[in-house]
Parts: C-alpha cells; structure tokens; sequence
C-alpha cells in the first residue's frame, strides 16, 4: 500500500480518500481516470449506461418501460429515476469537490501554524492512519459487501410490502415475479448506488475520527484571533465539502415525495416533519464532527479569560499611576509606561476572549447547508402549492 512521508517540515501527508486502492485501480483500468484524476464526465456517463440505461432497455422489453399501469412503469417511477439520474451522478461529482475541500482544510493546520513541532509527528501520523484506511482494500472489500446486504435487504422490505404488480416485480402468468429490470436493479444497479452512498458515510466517519484525534494533540489555539473561535474558523469550512452529498440525498427525499404527490394527490406539507428529521439527521453528520472541538476551545477561553483580566487589571492600574495619581511633568514620563491607547487596545482583545464562541461553525456555512439540502424539494412543492406556501413552508423547516 503506497505511503506518502513528510520529507520536510513543510510537506504534510496529503489528506485524499479514496484515490489509491482496488476501486480507484478498477477506475484507472477502465479509463475513468487522467493524469491520476478523476473524469467527471465520464464516470458520471458510465454509472448511468451500467445502471440506469440496462434497466431502461430489460423494461421496454417486457413492455415495461411505459407499462399498463404507472406502477408497471419504469418511466414513470420517480425515486428510481431521480436515484440513478440524479443522486449518482452527484455523488461521483462531489467526491472530488469534497476531498479538495478537506485537503484544504488539514493544510491550513500547519498553514496556520496550529500544530506546533512538538505534536507535528503525531498530525502526520493521524493524517496516514486516515489515508491508509481510507485507500486499502480491506476497506473496499467491506463497502462492497454492505452495498449488497444494503441491496439485499431493500429488496426482501419491497417485495415484503407489495400488493400490487410493479415494473420490477410484474404479474407473469398470475404470479408476481421479479422482471429482468428487477434482478439488475437488485444485483448491480442499487449495489451501486449503495456502494456509493456508504462510501460518503465512511468518509463522513473518518473525517470525525480525524477532527477527534487531532482535538487532542493540544494544538495552538489563539482565544483574541479575530476569527472568533480561536483561530479555527476555518472548519467551518469543510461543511461545505459535504454539500453534495446533502443535495444528492435531498433529491431522494424529493423523489419520495414526488412519487406521492403526484400520483396519490397528497400535500407537501404532509411530509414536513419528514423533511424536518432529514435535515437535522443531515446537520448531525455534517456540522457534528466540529463538536469534538467545543471542550479544548472552552478550556483555551477560559484560561485566557483569567489571563487577559490580570494583564488588563494590571495595565490600568499602571496608566492610573502614570497619568491620574502621580501626575508627572512631561520630562518626566517614562516613554515604556502603557497610555490609555495601549489599554484600549488591551481591551479590544479582552473583549474578543469573552466574546470567543466555542463552536467553530459559521452560521451562513449552516444555511447554505441546509438549502442546498431542500434545494431539490422546491419543484415537487411548486408545481402543487402558491409560491408563498413553499417559502412558509421553507422558514418553518430552516427556523
């Protein structure tokens, strides 16, 4: 398994998912990749002529494409198509915009000269236990297996819960069977999409074992840095890597939603307090992982706190003694002595301690975490309710 090594005080082990290990050399044979980097365009194209496509063609031969009914519809199935239209090709997109992101964000610790010489050893080894999980095969060998136990249980609760003929599972011969549409979408279609998804989560899980390793190295935390959290503000950032994945799993609830809508006359607003537990679920995965932070930033403030006070109870008392008590001639001041702009200066750093938050999460990365994640609902709730239903509608759920 290849390794990257700091060669220099500078060099840092790149913090990159996924790009190395079995699936990325099967990408690499199959020429989803240029140069070492993923081609967006055609691993998008080639997910949808191994998944969507197949099941489009076994459909229409059975007549099932536009069957008799809308359930014996391939076309007609929301959820399905949004999946594999929308949802898949979001998440192959995003994995690229998520990993850049995070790189990012694990190189300004040392930008920022937060990981000081004596843990750097420890940072770099947290970033090589990631990057080694991350790209074993191991690793892949186990997301492949729960993509299909994933796959093989959503099949037994569908087929469980069917009363009437679909276009996966039609009625032949007065007995409902799956289609051949079906058994690829059982065994390589969802398997996809599952493998996917789950690939999100553990990269997901390893960037809160991350943020909880490297909370306890005892980084260098600023409480007066005009950030407002210490000097790690920056993490707020990595919410934004995660927006794709939020706007893929978005489009699903959508669909969902589409699916009922549209076809059995039911109002959006049945599904509010679904949509209502999707986004906290959402915000408990994505904004989550910056809480392992919240103790050493409350530590960092308050004995800053009981540090800027002495140091400001100090300073004044000196500025009283030079400039009210004593009343020196001005040959006689000592230029070394504090004024009154130094201690207003002092000030505005003991006021920035006090008002340092120990949560370092940015309200507008929140916000448009949240609407990117509701951003798909909008066209199923337009088309049935006036425009001014779906803003109450939005308030409630973002408020």
């Amino acid at each position: 398994m290849p390794r990257v090594e700091s060669s220099s005080p500078d060099s840092c082990p790149p913090y990159t998912l996924f790009d190395d290990g079995p699936a990325y050399r099967i990408e690499e044979k199959l020429g989803l990749l240029q140069d070492g980097r993923r081609r967006m365009g055609r691993r998008v194209l080639f997910a949808l002529l191994v998944a969507w496509l197949p099941m489009l063609l076994l459909a229409a031969v059975q007549g099932l494409a536009m069957g008799p009914t809308r359930l014996e519809s391939f076309l007609m199935d929301f959820i399905i198509n949004v999946r594999f239209l929308i949802t898949v090709p979001v998440l192959l997109v995003g994995e690229s915009i998520c990993e850049e992101q995070l790189r990012t964000v694990v190189r300004q610790f040392l930008d920022a000269h937060l990981v000081k010489v004596e843990i750097r050893a420890r940072f770099d080894a947290i970033v090589r236990k990631a990057v080694d999980v991350s790209r074993s095969g191991l690793t892949d060998g186990l997301l492949v297996g729960v993509a299909y136990l994933h796959s093989l249980a959503a099949v037994i609760v569908y087929l469980y819960g069917l009363h009437h003929p679909t276009w996966r599972a039609p009625s032949i011969d007065g007995h409902i069977t799956l289609s051949l549409a079906g058994y690829w979408y059982i065994l390589v279609a969802f398997p996809l999409y599952a493998f996917l998804l789950w690939r999100w989560l553990f990269r997901i899980g390893m960037w809160w074992w991350f943020l909880r390793q490297v909370s306890k190295l005892n980084v260098q935390i600023t409480p007066s840095h005009r950030d407002g959290v210490g000097g790690l503000g920056f993490l707020s950032d990595s919410v934004q890597a995660f927006v794709p994945f939020a706007f893929a799993e978005g489009a699903l609830v959508a669909g969902t939603m589409a699916d009922f809508v549209m076809y059995e006359g039911d109002s959006p607003f049945q599904y509010q307090w679904h949509v209502v537990g999707f986004v906290v679920i959402i915000l408990i995965l994505i904004v989550g992982p910056l809480w392992v932070f919240m103790r050493p930033l409350y530590k960092a403030k308050e004995e800053a706190a009981f540090r800027y006070g002495a140091l400001a109870s100090r300073q004044i008392q000196l500025v009283e003694e030079r400039w009210i008590h004593a009343a020196p001639k001005r040959e006689d001041l000592d230029a070394s002595m504090p004024d009154f702009r130094s201690v207003t200066h002092l000030g505005h750093s003991v006021a920035a301690v006090r008002n340092m938050s120990i949560f370092p999460l940015q309200k507008d990365d929140v916000i448009k975490l949240i609407v990117m994640a509701l951003l798909p609902l909008l066209p199923v709730a337009v088309t049935q309710i006036p425009m001014g239903e779906v803003f109450s509608l939005l308030l409630k759920v973002v408020i």
